[in-house]
């Protein structure tokens, strides 16, 4: 008796260890999130839609923050590829710097999608994004009406090189073409509050009778509001961003803020992961998905 039982509990303890080692060859897959930084509440909104999605799927989902340092991206990328994650999702710091890993992952055999800023060069299956051009067009035209036609504006610019930046001022610029508003200043703070505050506060030395500013995100948006603040001209300066971040619809309804265009992070990084799972599985993707963009004024709210 005493003999059956140890061979029941030898075989009971084998199949145990042939079971968990089973398990660990049925590992999810991974995916890696580089991401531009989580210190702007438009990306942490797009990380925890991935992070959902993922769960959904039964995949892990390993996002790592560059702070908006192109040189600390370059190196978060490299050691998701040695980690070997099975496809990789970027949102560069910078569209040009971001392409050399792009590359790298292609030599790698690891898939590329971009979100909201694409690789200038290297091979991506698919880039979600908005449509850039048409935020700085709406943005435009909003002002437009909102100066009929005529006025001195600053333009805050995002990150230099990268697409959405370069895609939002152009598509404003064209729009303001034949109207009688004129981009007086246009300066760089790099799609960040501090530095939106910062570089308003010097514009304001320089032009203190400007009518309006447009900021390519709300972030500088949020950060030009609080220079006009301070130079107690609040209502007298008109403030234009992108993103309608929490903060930002709130001074659209305090009158703060005169507009901010609508993205939806939280769905585009949600289809970045299905579709993720959608090409390791073998099946086709759009190279290019477009997120629709809305308006956001104190009328729409």
């Amino acid at each position: 008796m005493k003999k059956i039982l140890c061979l029941l509990l030898v075989v009971t303890l084998v199949t145990g260890a042939l079971f968990a080692a089973g398990a660990k060859e049925e590992k999810a897959p991974t995916l890696g999130f580089a991401v531009s930084t989580l210190a702007n509440d438009f990306f942490v909104t797009m990380k925890e839609g991935g992070d959902a999605q993922a769960k959904v799927e039964g995949y892990n989902l390993i996002t790592l923050d560059a702070q908006d340092s192109p040189e600390l991206q370059t190196n978060q990328i490299e050691d998701l590829l040695n980690r070997k994650v099975d496809l990789l999702i970027l949102n560069p710091v910078d569209s040009d710097a971001v392409g050399t890993s792009v590359e790298a992952a292609n030599r790698a055999g690891i898939p590329v999608i971009t979100v909201t800023r694409a690789a200038s060069f290297g091979k991506v299956e698919q880039h979600l994004d908005i449509d850039n051009r048409e935020a700085g067009q709406l943005v435009a035209e909003q002002m437009i009406k909102d100066l009929n036609g005529r006025g001195k504006v600053a333009m805050l610019e995002g990150i230099p090189g990268a697409s959405s930046t370069n895609d939002r001022k152009g598509g404003f610029v064209d729009t303001i073409k034949g109207t009688n508003i004129d981009v007086v200043v246009s300066l760089t703070a790099n799609y960040n509050r501090e530095q939106g505050a910062t570089v308003m506060e010097d514009i304001l030395q320089g032009y203190p009778n400007l009518d309006a500013v447009y900021a390519h995100n709300d972030e500088m948006a949020l950060g030009a509001v609080r220079a006009i603040d301070a130079a107690g001209k609040t209502g007298k300066i008109k403030v234009y961003g992108v993103d309608a971040v929490d903060d930002a619809l709130k001074a659209v309804e305090n009158g703060e803020m005169a507009a901010t265009v609508q993205q939806q992070p939280a769905l585009q990084m949600k289809m970045a992961v299905q579709n993720s799972v959608k090409f390791l599985k073998g099946e086709k993707i759009e190279s290019l998905i477009n997120i629709p963009l809305k308006l956001i004024t104190k009328d729409t709210l």
